[in-house]
């Protein structure tokens, strides 16, 4: 037999109005029109930072314990949190930096993506055989499985 709770509100037990809803990892949500449902947990965003363009700090983030500034564009996220395994999706993007029309490319430096950890790299491209290392604010999420 199921059961269902009909509430308006969940408040902590001294009735401060705060919540503490922990839900399991086979929990899911049911898409907007009920036709598909999916899975809470994995739907999630496990890790994100706000990278300043002088590498130097962390503007924001969630779950991430440090940054390395590897040099002019490149760096390396510290997951506080690891992965499951080294099987997930990096989510990279950049300002432009104020050039408008230029093209940032940014990608994971081979070989280090870890369950805690990744490197990578921001290059200005202005053709096929000419990336210059390029300072400008990075945006970084990760989606996959935790440990």
């Amino acid at each position: 037999m199921t059961s269902q709770l009909n509430v308006d509100t969940i408040v902590d037990k001294a009735g401060s109005g705060g919540t503490n809803v922990k839900i399991g990892n086979t929990s899911t949500y049911v898409s907007d029109g009920g036709g598909a449902t999916q899975n809470t947990v994995q739907g999630l965003v496990k890790c994100w930072a706000k990278i300043a363009a002088d590498g130097a700090s962390i503007l924001d983030s969630f779950n991430v314990s440090s940054h390395d500034d590897d040099g002019s564009g490149d760096g390396g996220i510290n997951i506080n949190n690891d992965m499951s395994s080294t099987n997930y999706v990096i989510q990279l993007t950049v300002d432009d930096g104020g050039a408008g029309s230029s093209v940032n490319a940014i990608e994971v430096t081979d070989g280090t993506q870890a369950a805690g950890s990744f490197d990578y790299e921001n290059n200005y491209v202005n053709s096929v055989e000419n990336r210059t290392p390029f300072n400008v604010d990075r945006y970084i999420a990760v989606l996959g499985d935790l440990a």
